[in-house]
Order: structure tokens, then sequence, then C-alpha cells
């Protein structure tokens, strides 16, 4: 699922009145919709799928600075070793594949 950028904004007391258009509207367009209390943004309402897609991409991030870290410090070793480490960790079972 890829959300669009720009979620609907509704007040929460939308969200009494009319949770069926709006929990329809969420799945069937795929986009957040974000509930104001007293006019600022308080929740947002998302699917499951949406909420899983942004935890993976938050955990993608994460490897990927943590990745870049590594590099930046010269904590690195050639291709060849890390694909031996790999497999080793595959067929001991230490890695899925």
């Amino acid at each position: 699922m890829v959300m669009q950028s720009f979620p609907q904004i509704r007040p929460l007391s939308d969200l009494r009145a009319n949770i069926g258009e709006i929990t329809d509207f969420v799945d069937t367009e795929q986009v957040p919709v974000v509930l104001t209390k007293h006019g600022r943004g308080k929740y947002v309402l998302l699917s499951v799928e949406g909420y899983r897609e942004l935890v993976a991409r938050r955990e993608l991030y994460q490897l990927l600075d943590e990745g870049l870290e590594d590099i930046a410090n010269g904590r690195t070793q050639d291709f060849g070793a890390a694909m031996r480490e790999i497999r080793e960790g595959i067929a001991n079972g230490r890695v899925q594949s």
C-alpha cells in the first residue's frame, strides 16, 4: 500500500457521527484521516495495513541509518567475507533466507 501524502482532515465529532463513512473511506481510498480537536490535529485513523507499512518503513530507515553509521566509522568488510558470513548464518539457522 502506498498512502497519499495528503490525508483527509475532519473534526473528531465527525468520527462519532459518521464512523462507518470514515472507516469506509480509509479502507477504500487507503488514505489516513486526521481527526482534529479544537482545530488542531489530535489523532490519525489509518488501516492496519497502512500502519504496518509505516512501521516497516521506520524499521528500514533505522537499518539504513545504522549501515551508514557503520560505513562512516569504518565498520565494513569485503563482499566475499560478508557473503560467507551470511551463508554460514543461513546454514546454521541464525539467519533466515
